[in-house]
């Protein structure tokens, strides 16, 4: 997202941001907590959560490289989600009074987080539609990559049990498509960790809604 910001806007800005590492399950700010920085991932991915009633927390969306976490608060500082870190990475803080200023002042930085916004809506949206529509190795792929295309490398430390629970499908279905991806070699799976071989070719396996949400992509 900060990539998109002209020359002259980052330099404005960059005194302002700090980096900061970011651990794997570290809350970056509870429900209705009155918060002082938006964070705009660089390697982190970082989920938006709802509570549960049985005390758990669900996840609503992923945000990486191509958002921020923190733009609900744009009229206000008072959040109304819980973020935490899903994958460790880094990322950059921005002071909340500064970003919403630069929100009121400048038109093109209101498109910039106009269209992560809009993004954010339809990551939100497409797993309903994906749910029904495509089989399980689809949802598992595109879920795959639009993971990866949030952060830097090839590599997710992730389980099979999480991905089903993200997906709300069984875990032995996980279990059966990567072990088929695997021996396709379009990917390497061990232990709490899966690697992306042929990115290319592992695009191609994704369903459309991959594909509606980075029409201009190459891979």
């Amino acid at each position: 997202m900060l990539e998109q910001l002209n020359a002259e806007k980052y330099e404005k800005l960059a005194s302002s941001f700090q980096l900061t590492c970011l651990e794997t399950g570290q809350l970056i700010f509870r429900p209705h907590e009155t918060i002082q920085f938006v964070v705009f991932p660089v390697s982190a991915i970082i989920a938006m959560q709802i509570d549960i009633s049985d005390g758990s927390s669900a996840d609503i969306v992923l945000i990486g490289k191509e958002g921020m976490v923190g733009s609900g608060v744009m009229g206000g500082n008072q959040n109304f989600s819980r973020a935490r870190v899903k994958f460790s990475g880094f990322a950059y803080k921005l002071p909340l009074g500064i970003f919403q200023t630069e929100l009121a002042q400048d038109s093109a930085f209101l498109k910039i987080w106009m269209a992560a916004t809009r993004q954010m809506i339809l990551q939100i949206a497409m797993p309903t539609v994906c749910s029904g529509k495509h089989s399980n190795e689809q949802q598992i792929v595109r879920w795959i990559m639009n993971t990866l295309d949030k952060t830097q490398g090839q590599t997710l430390q992730v389980t099979h049990q999480e991905i089903a629970d993200i997906l709300g499908i069984r875990r032995e279905s996980v279990t059966l498509a990567a072990g088929k991806l695997s021996h396709e070699g379009l990917i390497s799976v061990t232990r709490g960790q899966l690697e992306v071989l042929d990115r290319t070719a592992l695009a191609a396996r994704a369903c459309e809604c991959y594909r509606v949400m980075h029409p201009a992509k190459k891979h």
